[in-house]
């Protein structure tokens, strides 16, 4: 697993999105993400991030309450949402912090041993009964705490055993998993990339109070 992850990013390093659906480069109108926090224990799409000369940005906060930043807007259907079977995605991202700065998730440390760190994140529809299915994450990630140079991040969306749902089942747990994921992947309404650390993949991530500062630089988002 680790040689297939190894591959996937350095394939990212050579290989230019022929489809363009997120690279920032109008900077008109508003911004079609959102960043999700925890407040009071309800997840809630709290701020748009803001626009800087490469991409969009948003600042840590000293809570572990950012949990995801995601686009669920109209104008991406056919490119960032929709159909996405046998894509894909692909995302340039940076991280500036100021020196001594550490990150930390919410939750006590566990046994999972894993530090504050980022992944790709998409929804089906969920306007239906709670279904642990409609909420996936992928499996593979680098850590937050190494992010302070620019990333190249990309990841598959044809093997459900890279991904886990809101339940930490794998997409290839059995039949009725694989089923669901083909189905989420097919109808995609909601994408970005989620925050967490741990056992745990979108608990929240934030900056340890008094360590530094810093902010998170999305600058282009393909699928392709």
């Amino acid at each position: 697993m680790g040689a297939l992850a190894g591959l996937f990013f350095a394939v990212a390093c050579l290989w230019t999105p022929a489809n363009r659906a997120e690279d920032f480069s109008d900077t008109t109108g508003s911004v079609k993400w959102k960043v999700f926090e925890y407040h009071r224990g309800r997840l809630r799409a709290t701020r748009l991030p803001y626009r800087v000369t490469e991409g969009i940005a948003f600042d840590f906060l000293e809570t572990p309450d950012t949990a995801s930043l995601l686009t669920p807007h109209h104008s991406y259907v056919g490119e960032l949402l929709g159909d996405l079977s046998g894509k894909i995605l692909q995302a340039v991202v940076e991280i500036e912090v100021t020196p001594g700065t550490e990150f930390t998730y919410s939750g006590d440390p566990d046994a999972c041993g894993g530090p504050a760190n980022v992944r790709f994140y998409f929804e089906t529809d969920t306007t239906g009964r709670f279904e642990e299915t409609d909420y996936w994450w992928s499996n593979l990630h680098p850590g937050l705490e190494t992010l302070t140079d620019q990333l190249i991040m990309i990841f598959p969306m044809s093997f459900p055993s890279l991904w886990t749902d809101d339940k930490g089942h794998l997409g290839s747990t059995d039949t009725a998993h694989e089923a669901a994921f083909a189905d989420a992947v097919r109808n995609v309404r909601r994408i970005g990339l989620s925050f967490g650390g741990g056992c745990s993949h979108g608990n929240g991530a934030g900056i340890r109070p008094g360590t530094g500062s810093g902010y998170f630089n999305l600058k282009g988002f393909y699928v392709y």
